[in-house]
């Protein structure tokens, strides 16, 4: 019955247009959606980064100015005490290290010269003692994490100041001292008689990142993505603290294992050493994407009710009502009463034509009948 009624039989195409269309307009609107949902998560991320290259690079260039006139400060004390040249043999802390004068003062185990600078200019200072093909801190006033200064440490063999230090140039940048980043100068201490380098003037700032800190850990990357910075050794340092994804554990495995369902951008933050990292999962995009969808699809669907209701009622109105109507009338003519009023003959369209043909149907038989009876 319901199969074989007309208004279903004309609203079922309305039907199945307007499903294609919704159908390929939810395709259509989540495949842009998704395209602009990761231009935007590259904006974000571009953005996001340029500032905190921008903030490296001031902090560094800051800090370089100031660890230049430090060390221009530490070698014009040391000129005062006297030239440079490599003493004896002596114990720093429990390790073996040539000491180090200026002049007479022995340089080993004291630390007017390095206490005096930075007392000026603050930071920190070292002189270092060359012992074979290393370089020991022979006074220093660097702290380890015990608070002790950090004589009889050991210039890192495998670091970016070495290098340097061997081609008798100076290193002026970011190093890791004791498992922190350091703004530091480097340069080598040459004796006075052959030329040979018998030591290094150092000096150093920790560096403040505080403000870059609060930068980063209030940066974001849409829902679960993160921004986050390591050091030259892998460690991290800083990392958002916004997202779903906050565990320094979980950052870092990421980072490490480089999943395929994560999107992850990484540079280098040049005169640092560090990376800028920042990641996020594509499931992310995908949950936009879905939500997305199914709002796009609620909507066309509860276009289509309304379109489908717009339609039953317009066919009721213009169609379905008016034929009852006419099958009424038919209905009676075949009964012999052919004295009906038919409204629909004033209709322009196919149904007053069906009328109009109904009301001349109904005259002719009446005129038919009349005949009949006077015979």
């Amino acid at each position: 019955m319901f199969q074989r009624s007309l208004r279903v039989r004309l609203l079922l195409p309305v039907l199945a247009l307007v499903l294609i269309a919704v159908i390929a307009s939810t395709f259509v609107l989540a495949t842009t959606e998704a395209s602009r949902i990761r231009d935007d998560a590259d904006a974000s991320i571009s953005r996001q980064t340029t500032a905190l290259q921008s903030l490296l690079s001031v902090t560094r260039s800051i800090m370089l100015d100031q660890v230049k006139s430090s060390m221009r400060l530490l070698r014009t004390e040391s000129d005062r005490l006297g030239t440079p040249s490599a003493g004896a043999a002596v114990d720093v802390l429990g390790h073996q290290a040539n000491d180090l004068q200026f002049g007479s003062t022995r340089q080993a185990n004291h630390f007017d010269l390095v206490d005096q600078v930075t007392q000026i200019s603050g930071g920190t200072a070292t002189i270092f003692s060359r012992s074979g093909n290393d370089f020991i801190r022979i006074a220093t006033n660097v702290k380890k994490d015990d608070g002790s200064r950090a004589v009889g440490t050991q210039l890192d063999p495998n670091g970016p100041v070495i290098a340097n230090i061997r081609k008798d140039t100076n290193f002026y940048g970011v190093v890791d001292i004791l498992g922190s980043p350091y703004v530091t100068g480097y340069e080598p201490i040459y004796n006075a008689g052959n030329s040979s380098v018998i030591g290094i003037w150092y000096v150093g700032y920790k560096t403040d990142l505080d403000s870059l800190d609060r930068v980063i850990s209030q940066s974001s990357v849409l829902n679960s993505g993160f921004v986050a910075l390591f050091d030259s050794k892998g460690k991290l340092r800083f990392h958002s603290k916004t997202g779903a994804t906050q565990a320094p554990e979980a950052m870092d495995t990421i980072v490490k294992q480089n999943p395929g369902d994560w999107v992850i951008t990484k540079q280098d933050v040049p005169g640092w050493g560090f990376t800028l990292v920042a990641a996020y999962p594509k499931s992310d995009v995908d949950g936009q994407i879905h939500r997305q969808s199914m709002w796009i699809a609620g909507f066309g669907l509860l276009i289509c009710v309304l379109l489908l209701a717009l339609q039953s009622a317009l066919i009721w109105s213009r169609v379905l009502k008016p034929v009852q109507r006419l099958t009424a009338v038919a209905d009676e003519l075949s009964l012999g009463k052919w004295d009906n009023t038919i409204e629909e003959v004033n209709l322009k369209d196919e149904i007053g034509t069906l009328a109009r043909a109904i009301a001349r149907l109904s005259n002719s038989v009446r005129l038919a009948m009349e005949r009949l009876s006077k015979r």
